[in-house]
């Protein structure tokens, strides 16, 4: 087999050694993103609404979630309405759920468009707007290009941010799509020698690098 050709398969190999582990550990990225919704939603809605209007914001926002399964448009608008409306807290439950039932129907742009303005909100904390970018990049990987990827994320690739080592992987992730090893190599082995980063993240961040060649 002469060297181009043996390059070119080789290279199709690890193409599809990474799919298959981006398939088989991708989610896991996404569900640390959506835990860690999770727990700031906690927090946000403890700390940020009160008591009286959040009891009414409540059972807004459990109805509109009720009608996703049934009829998503209407939950949609009842989301939207609550995002205008709504408490604080709530305004930011409210437009979270509206990004992610909008991803989920394939609407992707749209979805982006939501998350882009709960990241442009002066009016939130810094944390939240980083979450927003965040999971911006997580339901939007493959619509998104490594610039714009960057653009939203890399400013979190930052020492001290909470969401470093899950912005890192999501960058590798994108330069990997774009065919920039070099660059993906670099964040995954930051991540890989981090050890403040989980076990699994690390784990990732091997396997990737593998996969890749590299």
């Amino acid at each position: 087999m002469s060297d181009p050709l043996f390059r070119e398969v080789d290279e199709e190999v690890r193409q599809d050694r990474y799919q298959q582990l981006w398939k088989r550990y991708g989610t896991y990225a996404v569900i640390a993103a959506v835990v860690i919704v999770g727990a700031t939603i906690a927090s946000v809605v403890w700390r940020d609404a009160q008591q009286s209007a959040r009891d009414a914001d409540s059972t807004r926002f459990l109805d509109a979630v009720v009608q996703e399964s049934v009829q998503s448009g209407s939950a949609l608008l009842q989301l939207r309405e609550l995002a205008q409306e709504g408490t604080p807290a709530y305004r930011f439950l409210a437009q979270l759920r509206e990004a992610r039932l909008l991803a989920t129907q394939g609407d992707k742009a749209q979805a982006l468009a939501v998350f882009d303005s709960i990241a442009a909100d002066s009016d939130l904390r810094g944390t939240y707007r980083d979450l927003a970018r965040l999971l911006a990049v997580a339901n939007g990987l493959d619509v998104l290009s490594q610039s714009e990827v960057e653009e939203r994320i890399g400013p979190l690739n930052t020492e001290g941010n909470p969401f470093q080592v899950t912005a890192r992987e999501f960058l590798a992730v994108a330069a990997i799509q774009a065919g920039n090893r070099e660059r993906a190599a670099e964040l995954l082995r930051a991540n890989q020698a981090d050890s403040s980063a989980p076990v699994a993240s690390r784990a990732r961040a091997t396997e990737l690098l593998t996969a890749i060649g590299l």
